[in-house]
């Protein structure tokens, strides 16, 4: 098992379930055919900055620091300005295009660029559009399904969650 494949699936497991303990992650890591050591996991556990936080139940789950902080508030902000200046959204080959409330755009063209996705080639805002120019077909219909629920008001899932398979290096 390669490092990178192991540190994508316990960023995956974090994201998917609240892990508590190293023990629970290594329980869920051999769910996956996944073996590592205590250590291991460890010197893990440092590199993706995963600390433990404590719930509105008081109990304590696993989360990336970024996300207690900063990204969250991203995706907060996208969700809100999705909501409030989306009018509808198309998908053309690579190109997701927003329609939006004029002299708007620029928020969430700003906001997807922020997210630092790498499925995501570029953003271009105009009066009343965004453009938003993905690397695969494939990319670009999952983006705008997750902001087609958002705008639609289809779905409460987390955002955050449903964009995770465009922070892959390859799509697939």
């Amino acid at each position: 098992m390669k490092k990178k494949d192991r540190i994508f699936t316990i960023k995956k497991l974090i994201l998917d379930h609240s892990i508590a303990t190293q023990q629970e992650l290594m329980d869920y890591l051999k769910k996956e055919n996944i073996q590592t050591t205590q250590a291991t996991l460890s010197r893990d556990i440092k590199e993706l900055n995963l600390i433990k936080v404590t719930q509105l139940d008081r109990t304590t789950k696993y989360t990336f620091f970024h996300d207690t902080f900063i990204e969250k508030s991203l995706y907060y902000r996208l969700e809100k300005a999705l909501h409030n200046y989306a009018v509808s959204i198309s998908c053309v080959h690579f190109f997701v295009t927003l329609f939006v409330k004029p002299t708007h755009p620029r928020i969430i063209a700003s906001l997807m660029d922020e997210l630092k996705i790498p499925a995501i080639a570029g953003t271009i805002a105009s009066f009343d559009t965004c453009l938003i120019i993905l690397n695969t077909e494939q990319e670009a219909q999952l983006l705008c399904a997750c902001l087609s629920d958002i705008i639609l008001e289809k779905s409460n899932d987390d955002l955050e969650k449903k964009l995770a398979p465009l922070f892959q290096k390859s799509f697939t």
